[in-house]
């Protein structure tokens, strides 16, 4: 039988029927008693009952609990098993006789896939996290994966996106060939290590907030995780050597002005010798 777990809540409630057959004309005194082998789960059981001859009549047990081992990790579903033992006792004057009956009823989980992937920097993860980097220069980050569920599942594909930055770069090293198999979590920070992420920025990038996006889908259900990761990118200051070069170019700017005023000397110089020699000409004349 299995135990269906509520995807948010992880609680369960299982119920199973079964009958009891008297072939007896006059009606018995019966009690039930559940037994567990590993795992004790609540149990609402119909208790003592009467039963009448000659009758077949159908009784249910009610089975509840959690799919959480603790506070944060689930059972293993391909590893969990546990047998339920209902044992009917006949009741004679208030004494429980030697004619006991008892069914057994085998128990799983049903299945839970739940893939998240995160940052991981200085060994604190997150589904967010953020970096600083200048332009020029190129930053790593670290991956993992981790399986919250209750079942072996597996990496398929991943997709990383930037927006914003269209300058800006990345480099992604994974840690093996995909589908890459991850199994249950035993603890909340056992994580598999998908790979490393290189964040490349150009060196004439300017200041800006760039959005890295990853995503990696689950091989078990299609569905995606996704984790964000916000890029401060800083420009580069500008060199020293810069106002000396915007000094040259102003003398090199002065540089023709000069060359115009003294052309302009000359040609007023040569206009006025050439008055001199007329003068001089017509003077002579008269």
């Amino acid at each position: 039988a299995i135990m269906e777990l509520n995807p948010d809540t992880y609680m369960f409630e299982l119920v199973l029927e079964f009958w009891v057959n008297i072939n007896r004309l006059t009606p018995i005194e019966v009690n039930f008693e559940v037994e567990f082998e590993e795992t004790e789960f609540e149990v609402d059981d119909p208790g003592q009952v009467s039963v009448a001859g000659g009758s077949n009549e159908t009784f249910e047990l009610k089975i509840m609990g959690s799919g959480l081992k603790d506070s944060t990790i689930l059972y293993n579903a391909d590893e969990f098993r546990e047998t339920l033992t209902l044992t009917l006792s006949e009741i004679i004057g208030g004494q429980s006789v030697d004619s006991s009956r008892e069914i057994s009823q085998d128990l799983e989980f049903s299945h839970i896939y739940d893939m998240h992937v995160e940052w991981e920097s200085s060994g604190l993860t997150s589904k967010n996290a953020m970096i600083e980097i200048k332009s020029g220069t190129s930053k790593s980050i670290n991956i993992q994966v981790f399986n919250y569920g209750n079942s072996d599942d597996a990496i398929k594909d991943y997709y990383l996106a930037i927006s914003k930055c269209p300058q800006l770069r990345y480099e992604f090293q994974g840690v093996g060939d995909l589908p890459l198999p991850i199994s249950p979590a035993t603890n909340s920070d056992d994580g598999l290590s998908f790979g490393t992420l290189e964040i490349i920025a150009s060196s004439n990038h300017p200041s800006k907030e760039c959005e890295i996006e990853l995503s990696v889908y689950s091989e078990a259900t299609g569905l995606s995780s996704y984790a964000t990761l916000s890029a401060e990118v800083e420009a580069a200051a500008q060199k020293g050597g810069d106002t000396g070069e915007s000094n040259e170019g102003s003398e090199d700017t002065e540089s023709p002005k000069l060359e115009s005023e003294s052309t302009s000397l000359t040609a007023i110089s040569s206009i006025l010798c050439i008055l001199m020699v007329l003068i001089s000409a017509l003077y002579r004349r008269k």
